[in-house]
């Protein structure tokens, strides 16, 4: 695992506990390495350039430095870049659990905290990072090419077959965003999209292209998950019900054109008011019955369509 070519890093004197030199022992990364497995920093892009300790779970940290955050810690493709992309762009934390491939081969559950570290214009300039051990096996990431053991692990986490969220950890994450959005005033919205029509062949394939067309057009904090076979879901930040009226539409006239099968698709949302107090259980309840409407008119019709559950907010 040796640092990229075209990404040369800089290797000026070196303090005996870190991998790169450190202005005092009060260091960020002196003091959290004695508190945590692992502390080190990644550029913007995830790649690392600085560990606490000598080694970081058997790795020699010099073999690592330069390196995308990837070649340590497993996980389906392009995970961790969403991740970096939206601790950089919104400046918040994230943390969660990860598989991590130690140097003898065996697999290893870890927590993992990311943070922006901010100049004094309040510029991304780096990320901070803590490992420590959990020994769990449950809300992980699975690695790429998983055993069975590992996939059986993983597969209350992600959906075994399209590698996004699954229902259960959807909801999960989507109500992490509850509170930070009731601090800051803003809505959230949730859609459902439907395609319960199709041919039961083609539920993966449609679920699939469905996935990758909306990965290239939603943002890096939306979330992404599968409710069950013939529903996916998108959860959106600070998005109210127009603007994710407008964007059902969208989906209803511009998706069936991309998928696979002459398939309709429906689309049922919500929108989460600050301080409205609504619960996950509530907000895919609702999102729900609006999908359930939208599929009714899609039958009568023969045309997709989407429904608002619509809720204004007191005030």
């Amino acid at each position: 695992m040796a640092p990229p070519k075209n990404n040369p890093v800089r290797r000026p004197r070196e303090d005996p506990q870190l991998a790169r030199p450190v202005a005092s022992p009060a260091s960020w990364l002196a003091i959290a390495s004695m508190l945590a497995d692992a502390a080190f920093e990644t550029d913007t892009e995830g790649r690392f350039i600085a560990f606490g300790g000598s080694d970081v779970l058997g790795h020699p940290s010099a073999q690592l430095l330069g390196t995308q955050s990837a070649a340590l810690f497993e996980g389906p493709s392009g995970a961790f870049d969403m991740i970096f992309a939206a601790i950089c762009a919104d400046r918040v934390a994230w943390h969660g659990s990860v598989l991590i491939t130690r140097a003898d081969g065996r697999l290893s559950f870890y927590r993992l905290a990311l943070a922006p570290k901010l100049d004094e214009r309040g510029a991304v300039v780096a990320i901070y990072g803590l490992l420590q051990d959990i020994g769990a096996q449950e809300h992980s990431l699975p690695p790429r090419g998983s055993t069975p053991e590992a996939g059986a692990r993983a597969a209350k986490i992600l959906d075994s077959e399209t590698g996004i969220w699954s229902a259960a950890s959807f909801i999960e994450q989507a109500s992490r965003r509850f509170d930070r959005l009731d601090v800051e005033d803003k809505p959230g919205t949730l859609l459902f999209l439907g395609f319960r029509r199709a041919a039961r062949n083609l539920h993966t394939p449609i679920a699939m292209r469905m996935i990758e067309e909306l990965r290239e057009i939603i943002r890096p904090t939306d979330l992404l998950g599968r409710i069950d076979q013939t529903t996916i879901a998108l959860w959106c930040d600070g998005m109210d019900h127009l603007t994710g009226a407008e964007r059902a539409a969208r989906f209803c006239k511009q998706m069936p054109t991309i998928l696979p099968g002459s398939v309709m698709v429906s689309v049922g949302l919500v929108t989460r008011w600050p301080n409205s107090g609504d619960d996950p259980d509530a907000m895919i309840g609702r999102a729900g019955l609006a999908l359930r409407d939208a599929d009714m008119i899609t039958e009568r019709d023969g045309t997709g369509s989407w429904r608002v559950w619509q809720q204004m907010p007191a005030r």
